[in-house]
């Protein structure tokens, strides 16, 4: 009986350390999801037109009127875009 119990204690041993070796490596739960988070807003970031002001990408936003673009530098910059005109 000790035997088995020595063995599964040196399996759980070896599996944690594994465990550690892959969250060094790829990092945990909570730093994969930013990385997630952060190639999706980029992602997005591409496919926004750039702001008829000052050039830098916009983002879409909501108003009691509706939906449109509006620059990111808000509120540096106060440009906005209809979203008909989206396409570059």
């Amino acid at each position: 009986m000790l035997i088995i119990i020595g063995r599964t204690l040196n399996m759980l041993k070896s599996q944690i350390e594994a465990q550690g070796a892959a969250f060094e490596e790829t990092g945990g739960f909570s730093e994969r999801l930013t990385t997630r988070r952060l190639e999706a807003r980029e992602k997005n970031r591409e496919a926004s037109p750039a702001c008829p002001q000052c050039g830098k990408p916009m983002r879409r936003r909501k108003s009691a009127k509706g939906e449109f673009w509006g620059c990111t530098a808000f509120p540096d910059c106060k440009g906005i875009r209809p979203l008909e005109q989206s396409r570059h």
